[in-house]
């Protein structure tokens, strides 16, 4: 994996310069449009070639992609021959429905059967959102990480003085209803999994029932991983190697 450092993008005669990720096959685009007024129009015209394998990964409530597992997961997937979409999402510590689904689209440009795709939380809920929108076909498939549609009661009350404020972030992601056979149809058979830990402090386990019934993923059930939070693991090789597993098993 490569990375390009745009030196050349003038605006008001001035130079920004802008790192993102790309591959071999993305080189040329960078060259013909560096000069480009918008830095989006750009990303999304890298992030709309599909003849490579991209995962986009979504990071939780208050997450921080440059912490914990997200820069070994980047770099891991990067070796793997993978073109990686990593973001930090707007107004983080507040997710709105909206604005996360529709900046993920943005982000993720064309996606086809070369796209897949990584959550973290309400990350998940992100992913799936937007792809009940998404006029697309198939996607590669997607992996998510302590995933929900509910949380335990004391996920409001780890901290009083934000109980109501964390419900009513919470809520419009818990009661808009999700229709999941729009989500369900962009994936081929085998290409979801759900994973969880067994002693999460905010997702029941009830949630992987949801994810096996609502979108017929594979279920795995970690040991003592917590949230996964950026603080608490600093790798999650099954991340990898699930998206490996699905990526082959589309390849046979």
């Amino acid at each position: 994996m490569t990375k390009k450092i745009i030196k050349k993008y003038i605006k008001n005669e001035k130079v920004i310069k802008k790192k993102i990720s790309i591959n071999q096959n993305q080189k040329k685009i960078v060259k013909k449009d560096t000069h480009r007024k918008n830095i989006h129009n750009l990303l999304k015209k890298i992030n709309s070639r599909t003849d490579s394998k991209r995962v986009i990964v979504v990071h939780g409530w208050s997450g921080d992609i440059n912490k914990g597992w997200f820069p070994w997961l980047k770099k891991t997937l990067e070796k793997q021959g993978f073109s990686v979409i990593m973001e930090r999402m707007p107004d983080a510590d507040q997710p709105k429905i909206d604005i996360w689904t529709e900046h993920l689209k943005n982000i993720s440009g064309n996606i086809d059967e070369q796209t897949y795709f990584i959550g973290h939380s309400i990350g998940c809920q992100t992913i799936i959102r937007m792809l009940e929108k998404h006029q697309s076909e198939k996607v590669g498939g997607a992996v998510f990480l302590a995933g929900w549609f509910n949380l335990k009661e004391d996920t409001y009350k780890e901290d009083p003085k934000y109980e109501m404020k964390t419900r009513n972030i919470a809520a419009p992601w818990i009661n808009t209803r999700i229709d999941f056979t729009k989500v369900q149809s962009k994936f081929s058979p085998g290409t979801v999994t759900a994973i969880f830990s067994d002693d999460d402090p905010y997702v029941d386990l009830n949630n992987a029932e949801a994810f096996k019934q609502k979108l017929d993923a594979r279920i795995l059930i970690e040991n003592g991983k917590g949230h996964f939070s950026e603080e608490e693991v600093d790798s999650i090789p099954i991340l990898v190697e699930e998206i490996l597993r699905i990526s082959k098993s589309l390849n046979k």
